[in-house]
């Protein structure tokens, strides 16, 4: 029996790395392929909340790249600012929302689908207000989106002021493994892509019928996972990029609670779902579930070296030290894997001196991951924008 555990403890903390080295390794490689068909008409869709300091710049880059039949609305939800007006003096189409006890992107989404209802065009880009669209990615993402006839997540990166704390450079380096890298090893391995926010094409038959109204701290996963399973096809385009600043470190670590509590949550509700419907004969949606079981990279590292050490004393107790040694076989793949990834795509966002912090992130990190035991994280908060 207690074999068995020491087995299990291995596979607990193995697999996840495991999954995590293969994307890595895959989603290292660039391999950027253009879009073969001119996009049909679409809308750009941004729901905004006091988003006045930055709304006008976001519309003047996402128009640059619009035609005559493209247009923009913006949905000024429950603003207390001068959003509404600002965006409307760029030139977008702007609806106010109001409605104090249900706030949020989602229902601000869904506020904006009954509006286009009257005039619905071919495909809807939603983009939120504080993300610029670099040059050429929105028509190059509403031509991956009608190619495919398919939802498609582009990539949505932070860019890095240069008197970033190192605590912010290690987390977007982080965020940037889970929303270019993994996406693209997520797609490769067959298991498509999880939708993230900002810069995400629908067919309009889709965003007509999809399921926009939730509570949920991470509206955009759980809508791109209830449309995986409603059969629904979700992509990745790496080549169409989305910006927006990486916030101070005191808004990075309530951002990075909200994201990781609710991702959390939604892995631990999503994963048997997935594996379900996997096991009943759609195995892509096998590789889905292997992805979101991978918990935020500095939990994962925690939890693997606890396994690590609880093996160790195993090995002791038992002389049988092969579960310990095949999980740290399987740590060195990780980390040689995000070792690989830093060389190839890392470096400007984390320069090597600043690995010597990384002790100092996961202790950062440790109050987000205690208060899931008691204290999670439940209501939506926006992020601050200041740098």
């Amino acid at each position: 029996m207690l074999g068995l555990l020491t087995w299990a403890l291995a596979a607990a903390a193995g697999l996840p790395l495991l999954m995590l080295a293969a994307e890595c390794i895959l989603g290292s490689n660039p391999r950027i392929k253009s879009p073969y068909v001119l996009p049909p008409p679409f809308t750009v869709l941004i729901p905004a909340h006091d988003e006045a300091d930055g709304i006008a710049a976001v519309i003047r880059a996402v128009r640059a790249q619009l035609r005559p039949c493209d247009g923009v609305l913006v949905v000024a939800d429950n603003c207390t600012d001068d959003t509404a007006a600002i965006a409307a003096a760029c030139g977008a189409d702007v609806v106010e929302r109001h409605d104090p006890k249900r706030r949020g992107k989602a229902y601000a989404l869904a506020f904006g689908r009954e509006v286009l209802r009257a005039q619905p065009t071919a495909l809807v880009i939603v983009v939120d207000a504080d993300c610029v669209p670099t040059r050429g990615a929105l028509p190059r993402l509403a031509a991956h989106a009608a190619g495919h006839g398919a939802t498609v997540q582009a990539c949505y990166l932070l860019k890095v002021p240069a008197d970033a704390t190192p605590l912010v450079r290690l987390s977007t380096f982080a965020f940037m493994i889970k929303n270019l890298v993994r996406q693209r090893g997520l797609q490769r391995l067959g298991g498509g892509a999880l939708l993230q926010g900002t810069g995400m094409a629908f067919p309009w038959p889709v965003f007509d019928t999809a399921p926009l109204e939730t509570a949920s701290l991470v509206e955009d996963l759980e809508l791109g996972l209830e449309l995986r399973l409603a059969g629904r096809p979700v992509r990745f385009d790496s080549g169409s990029v989305f910006t927006s600043s990486a916030s101070g470190q005191s808004a990075t670590e309530g951002q990075r609670t909200r994201w990781e509590h609710g991702s959390i949550a939604t892995a631990r509700s999503y994963v048997p779902r997935l594996l379900r419907a996997g096991l009943l004969g759609r195995p892509a949606l096998l590789v889905l579930a292997a992805d979101l079981s991978i918990p935020p990279l500095a939990l994962l590292a925690g939890i693997d070296m606890a396994i690590w050490l609880a093996l160790g004393l195993l090995a002791v107790l038992t002389g049988n030290a092969a579960p310990l040694l095949v999980l740290t076989a399987i740590s060195a793949v990780a980390i040689a894997a995000l070792a690989f990834t830093w060389l190839r795509l890392g470096r400007d966002v984390l320069p090597p001196a600043m690995a010597a912090y990384l002790p100092r992130y996961l202790l950062w990190k440790l109050p987000i991951y205690r208060r899931l035991a008691g204290d999670r994280q439940t209501l939506w908060v926006r992020t601050s924008r200041k740098p």
